[in-house]
C-alpha cells in the first residue's frame, strides 16, 4: 500500500519514479542559440563527418561550470565569440535570498517568469550512439548573442574537428538542422528574445544590453 506523508505525497510512487544513474553513464554537453537580433542571424554549425547540420555544442572539462562550457564551445567550434545577456527566461530556479533585504522572503513561485537571469533556456536529452559504453546524454543550451558582420577567430577547433560556422536566416533553422530538438531549441529562444523586449532588427549592441520586463 502506497505510504503518504501529511503533505498527500506518494512516497512510494516516488521511491518507484526515482533513478539513480552514476556519473560514469551520464553524458553532459553544453551549446549554444546564438542570434544575431540586428540581422536576424543564427549561427549554426554543419559538421562535415556526418553531413549535417547542428547547434554549437560540446562536452565539458572536468569541474567546469556548465555556463562556461556551453560558451568555450560555442567559440571553439565557431570561431566567433558568444555574448551572454540576461532574458526573462522561464525557469524552476529560485530567487537567492541576498536579494532580499531586511529579512524579507523570496516569494513562493513554481516558475520565475519575470526576472531576468542567464538561466539555460532547455535540454535535449538521448541516448549517446557514439559512446563505447551506455551513456544517456543530456545537452544544455543557453541563449547568446554573436556578431554575424565580425571576422571569426582562426584554429578554435580541437584536434580532428571538421566544422564549418555558418550564418542563417532565423526562419530557415528549420530547413538546416537535422534534429527536431535543436529546432525546437531555436524556436524557444526567439520566443525568449521576443517576450524580453528584444526587437529584431533593431541597432544592437553585443555585451551591452540588459533585458527588461515588458
Amino acid at each position: 500500500m502506497a505510504r503518504e506523508c501529511d503533505q498527500g505525497l506518494d512516497m512510494d510512487q516516488i521511491d518507484a519514479d526515482m533513478k539513480f544513474h552514476p556519473a560514469h553513464e551520464v553524458g553532459i554537453s553544453c551549446g549554444t542559440v546564438p542570434l544575431d537580433p540586428e540581422y536576424k542571424q543564427l549561427l549554426i554549425v554543419k559538421n562535415k563527418r556526418l553531413d549535417i547540420y547542428q547547434l554549437p555544442k560540446g562536452r565539458r572539462d572536468v569541474e567546469e561550470p556548465l555556463f562556461d562550457t556551453a560558451l568555450r564551445e560555442t567559440h571553439e567550434e565557431t570561431g566567433f565569440k558568444p555574448y551572454p545577456l540576461a532574458l526573462l527566461v522561464p525557469t524552476r530556479a529560485q530567487l537567492p535570498r541576498r536579494l532580499f533585504p531586511n529579512d524579507e522572503k523570496p516569494p513562493k513561485t513554481e516558475i520565475l517568469s519575470d526576472h531576468a537571469s542567464k538561466e539555460f533556456i532547455g535540454t535535449c536529452t538521448y541516448r549517446d550512439p557514439q559512446s563505447r559504453s551506455p551513456s544517456d546524454k543530456t545537452v544544455y543550451f543557453w541563449t547568446v548573442t554573436a556578431d554575424s558582420t565580425a571576422t571569426p577567430d582562426r584554429d578554435t577547433q580541437d584536434e580532428g574537428e571538421n566544422l564549418e560556422p555558418k550564418w542563417i536566416d532565423i526562419d530557415d533553422a528549420a530547413n538546416f538542422l537535422r534534429f527536431r530538438a535543436e529546432i525546437e531549441a531555436v524556436e524557444k529562444a526567439v520566443s525568449i528574445f521576443e517576450r524580453s523586449g528584444i526587437v529584431w532588427g533593431e541597432k544592437f549592441v553585443h555585451g551591452g544590453r540588459q533585458a527588461t520586463v515588458v
